[in-house]
């Protein structure tokens, strides 16, 4: 009747369970700092700093689309190749000097704005690379049409590449 009886004698740094018990805290820590440094390093674009005074301005931009809406204002875009062609109707004189902007959905970076000039057809044209750099134009973008003085404005969303026109206006 001896038994005999084996008993663990390592230490218990020396063991498994002791770190796999340790290490799924540690784990957690090590990517909840890890998330924080990510977070602190790349802010958010989207969200603006002077969101409150850009909620008040709502009204104006309403105001602005509105007033295109009664001046029956339409534009048909035509984007081939770096070509950006708009065909324009009203009901009354448009000034001859018309911006269009693209804002990305999500990258401020790469927001750009075009100034539109008018051929002898009344055609308003622009290249994308006019200053020399070629504009990434695939996404989806804000597009927004507007005269020199901003009395008035249309806005649609475009995702590009297309081969769709798009269509501003009623």
């Amino acid at each position: 009747m001896n038994q005999v009886q084996e008993h663990d004698t390592k230490p218990w740094y020396k063991q498994f369970w002791p770190w796999f018990v340790i290490a799924i805290p540690a784990s957690s820590v090590v990517t909840g700092i890890l998330l924080v440094t990510i977070a602190v390093n790349n802010p958010a674009s989207m969200v603006k700093d002077d969101y409150y005074k850009e909620g008040l301005a709502i009204n104006q931009i309403l105001e602005k689309r509105q007033l295109a809406k009664d001046m029956g204002i339409r534009a048909d875009v035509d984007l081939s190749g770096t070509r950006l062609e708009i065909q324009l109707e009203s009901k009354q004189p448009i000034a001859d000097s018309l911006f269009l902007d693209f804002r990305h959905a999500t990258l401020a970076e790469r927001d750009f704005s075009l100034a539109l000039k008018q051929n002898a057809n009344g055609v308003y044209y622009a290249e994308l690379m006019a200053d020399g750099s070629e504009k990434d134009t695939q996404g989806k973008w804000h597009v927004t049409l507007r005269p020199h003085g901003d009395e008035w404005e249309l806005e649609q969303i475009w995702t590009l590449p297309t081969k769709r026109e798009l269509t501003l206006g009623y």
